[in-house]
């Protein structure tokens, strides 16, 4: 079942996302679950090129995600640049078990709310497919 959640700007929407991973994540250990934080924001903004592809585009941070984090923590730019994630990938590395996906500023893809946008229609029914 799909969430979202409008607030005005500096409302606390990412530390709200962010700590609900995090509750998620404590609550649901050991049940095979697989909670997922990403964001097109900060970090990982979306890069020009990518409204083209918007499954691609979530499908590279949900890979970015699962990296190791450092102190200096990986370059996504360069990660954008060097690694390609397809959502068959993605998809076939969560395996069957339920996936909840968290993400943070989605309004930043292009033609989110245009109608027949194909690409988007697309994403939509990637995330109704494989996402809780």
């Amino acid at each position: 079942m799909a969430s979202g959640h409008v607030r005005c700007s500096r409302g606390g929407k990412t530390r709200a996302l962010y700590e609900l991973s995090r509750v998620l994540k404590e609550r649901l250990r050991g049940d095979d679950v697989a909670v997922i934080y990403i964001s097109l924001n900060d970090r990982t903004s979306l890069i020009n090129w990518e409204s083209l592809n918007p499954i691609d585009a979530i499908c590279r941070r949900i890979a970015f995600a699962a990296l190791p984090r450092t102190e200096e923590g990986p370059d996504f730019a360069k990660f954008a640049e060097e690694v390609e994630v397809s959502s068959m990938a993605i998809v076939e590395w969560l395996g069957a078990s339920p996936r909840i996906l968290l993400i943070d500023e989605l309004n930043k893809l292009e033609g989110m709310t245009d109608p027949g946008n194909v690409a988007m229609e697309g994403l939509a029914t990637f995330l109704k497919k494989h996402f809780l």
